[in-house]
């Protein structure tokens, strides 16, 4: 269980007069053992920013991006191929170890492929109902 860190509160002190103002309270100290006030400002704890020490250690505070998926163009290919073979869905339990064999075979792990056959069958399905109208 990771431990909640409070920080400075956000109580607008000066709601009552129409304005905006903040005290300074820069850290929750626990009052007397409650836990469910501040001992520097008063205020209770929800006033006070949340911050998980989870976050406080990852990458000092900067957000990463999550790496894109580089496939080749015979990767990219064989996908294509296979996914129309499966009518662009993998619920079909009776073809689960063929799929398990050519993500082996592709180099390609199951979640990825079914990420990709996701976010490719409507480009695709659009693709083929255009050409079948025209031709």
């Amino acid at each position: 269980m990771e431990k909640e860190i409070y920080r400075d509160c956000q109580r607008n002190h000066a709601c009552c007069l129409g304005g905006y103002a903040i005290d300074g309270c820069t850290q929750f100290i626990p009052f007397n053992n409650s836990k469910t006030h501040c001992k520097a400002c008063g205020c209770p704890r929800n006033y006070h920013r949340k911050r998980m020490a989870r976050q406080q250690q990852s990458c000092g505070g900067v957000n990463m991006k999550q790496r894109k998926s580089k496939f080749s163009m015979g990767q990219r290919e064989a996908m294509r191929e296979f996914g129309e073979g499966l009518g662009w869905s993998m619920r079909n339990k009776d073809r689960q170890e063929e799929i398990n064999r050519f993500c082996e075979r592709t180099g390609v792990s199951r979640i990825i492929f079914k990420t990709w056959l996701n976010n490719r069958k409507k480009c695709y399905f659009k693709g083929t109902s255009s050409a079948n109208i025209s031709s």
